[in-house]
């Protein structure tokens, strides 16, 4: 199972470096999913996998404090956006700054949307049940060989 796109940006914001300086230090990152809407599905992808579930969600990320410029940030989570969202995923990112006392800031950046497929593969020990099939998370059925042996013979009729 992987990370959620909003902890994905979050990572991405806590390791981004400008001219050898990070935004904060890391624990100065605090991100959270609003307001999720769960579409359940059940349709069939490479052999063994299902689409269980889109889960749909806004998502926030706060860094307190912050004295990074407000513009330089924008840049990074803009950016990352850009790279990283779907088709699904708002196409903008809400910002808001509170001055702190003592000069620094309190940011939050705001996304709307963000789409997430629930992707399982059949598995038979599965936790997960549906009509009489158990499905865990795991790689896709997509099988490609990286080698393999060809054996066989010459008949002559």
């Amino acid at each position: 199972m992987s990370q959620s796109k909003i902890a994905k940006l979050k990572t991405h914001l806590q390791s981004a470096q400008y001219q050898g300086h990070l935004l904060a230090l890391p624990e100065q990152f605090d991100c959270w999913i609003e307001g999720g809407v769960i579409e359940p599905s059940s349709k069939r992808i490479n052999g063994n996998g299902i689409l269980a579930a889109r889960f749909t969600y806004s998502g926030v990320i706060s860094i307190n404090p912050c004295a990074a410029p407000a513009p330089l940030i924008c840049a990074f989570a803009s950016f990352w956006l850009q790279n990283n969202g779907s088709k699904d995923d708002s196409d903008s990112i809400e910002f808001s700054s509170d001055l702190n006392d003592d000069n620094s800031n309190e940011i939050e950046l705001q996304i709307e949307a963000l789409s997430e497929d629930v992707v399982l593969v059949e598995a038979p020990s599965g936790p997960f049940e549906l009509n009489g099939v158990r499905y865990d998370f795991g790689e896709q059925s997509l099988w490609i060989a990286e080698m393999f042996t060809l054996e066989g013979g010459i008949s002559r009729a």
